[in-house]
């Protein structure tokens, strides 16, 4: 089971060709011109609905029912049909019969049998409880790709954060390398019109330089940051995408954090798929209890008999019932009785692990969204101040009373606030993502 704690480290998720939410199936490589729009939302239930850990926990409930329909199947009665013809001779002295006056070899002679048979128990604790204990191995099952389909769309919510980050990271870059190239030419002319000197143009010029190779490197992140949302969402990596929604501050604030606790503990699907284990290992160890117990069942056949089917055929038949009791089995009723304690034990164990683990899950998921609220603010003022900064240090320079020195560290200062700003609405955005995994809220289409 995937828990959140690899959520929070992974952005990645395991995918297949996937579909939009408009279409049947997205294409592995995009005709001319197609481009994917896709929303938040819609990324989520793309990866919900198609990636291979969704799909593979899907399959492994589809494959839990039918282990409990073949469960629920022996205690349903059954119907069988044999038939034989055969053709053989018998020593009666082998049988022990050394009869005067009768020959040794009888045969050869024909016989041939018809039989309907029909069973069915009639009590039988053992498997009744094992029915029980299928049951609820049915409802971990789905609770489980539940789980797996959250986990898949989170991640791929994670994945396209992070693409919005990188894609704004280049516009920033971009903003960047157009202000140092317009401050360069500034520079140049505040030369010629002798209000600097070359040591002012070779500054701006060195800021340029480091603009051109970050916005460069801008590109290239985002680049590889695509790649990766192409691998969470499913799709053919030469499908283009366009990302519809935006980076923004959500405005409703967290709930409380014992609230969100208590709804953790709750809803979190991988924590009820665990009480519903827990719940079926129990039962498992019950069946195994049983199993020292007697158990009653029917039994009963008719058919023809004779030489062949049409010399000397009579229909025969016989019914009756059947009580079995183990009396001694070597120890093995007792031994399956310990490991199915154990394995229950190790279900409670696993419950109360996650349980704990789940409440870090949210306390972490909280902090981490009241600090990127703190973050959005803080980004918000800096970025301000920092614009403020520049247009003041570049009056002064066009004035001529004073270097570029200072506007070259306002520029470095509104880089790295513009810079701040994007990373600060991000981290808010993924923090969301998560807390939302960590109650167990995550919205998305289910399948």
């Amino acid at each position: 089971m995937m828990t959140l704690r690899s959520a929070f480290l992974a952005i990645g998720a395991w995918g297949i060709l996937g579909c939009c939410c408009a279409q049947a199936a997205v294409p592995n490589a995009a005709p001319p011109g197609q481009v994917l729009r896709l929303s938040l939302s819609e990324a989520k239930a793309l990866a919900a609905q198609h990636q291979t850990m969704a799909l593979t926990a899907r399959e492994q409930a589809i494959e839990s029912e039918a282990h409990s329909s073949e469960v629920r199947a022996g205690y349903l009665p059954s119907v069988d049909f044999k038939t034989y013809q055969s053709r053989q001779t018998e020593n009666l002295r082998a049988m022990g019969l050394d009869l005067p006056g009768f020959p040794t070899l009888i045969g050869p002679f024909d016989t041939f049998d018809a039989r309907v048979r029909f069973t069915q128990r009639v009590f039988d604790l053992a498997r009744l409880r094992d029915i029980d204990a299928a049951r609820h191995a049915v409802e971990a099952a789905h609770l489980h790709a539940d789980a797996a389909s959250q986990q898949a769309a989170g991640a791929a919510a994670l994945a396209y954060v992070e693409s919005l980050r990188a894609q704004e990271a280049v516009h920033a870059a971009m903003a960047n390398y157009d202000l140092s190239q317009s401050l360069l030419m500034l520079a140049r002319d505040q030369q010629s019109a002798g209000l600097a000197t070359g040591v002012d143009v070779v500054r701006a010029e060195t800021v340029h330089a480091r603009n051109t190779l970050l916005l460069r490197q801008a590109r290239q992140a985002a680049s590889e940051a695509d790649t990766r949302l192409h691998r969470a969402l499913g799709v053919g990596m030469e499908l283009p995408l366009q990302l519809t929604d935006t980076l923004k501050e959500e405005t409703a604030s967290p709930p409380a954090l014992q609230p969100a606790i208590a709804m953790a503990l709750h809803q979190r699907p991988e924590l009820q798929a665990l009480e519903a284990v827990v719940v079926e290992r129990d039962t498992e160890h019950r069946a195994a209890l049983a199993e020292s117990y007697p158990s009653v069942s029917l039994a009963g056949d008719i058919g023809p008999s004779g030489v062949t089917p049409t010399h000397n055929d009579y229909r025969t038949y016989s019914f009756g019932v059947q009580l079995t009791m183990p009396l001694l089995e070597g120890g093995a009723i007792n031994a399956r009785q310990d490991a199915a304690a154990s394995r229950m034990r190790q279900a409670q164990l696993e419950l109360r692990d996650t349980m704990q683990q789940v409440e870090e899950d949210v306390r972490l998921a909280h902090i981490a969204l009241e600090t990127s609220l703190d973050q959005i603010k803080t980004a918000e003022t800096s970025l301000t101040l920092a614009d403020r900064l520049l247009d003041q240090s570049r009056d002064r320079f066009k004035e001529g009373v004073a270097d570029n020195l200072e506007l070259v560290d306002a520029q470095a200062n509104l880089a790295n606030a513009r810079s701040a700003r994007i990373d600060a609405l991000a981290a808010h955005q993924m923090a969301l993502i998560n807390f939302e995994l960590s109650i167990g809220r995550l919205d998305y289409a289910r399948p």
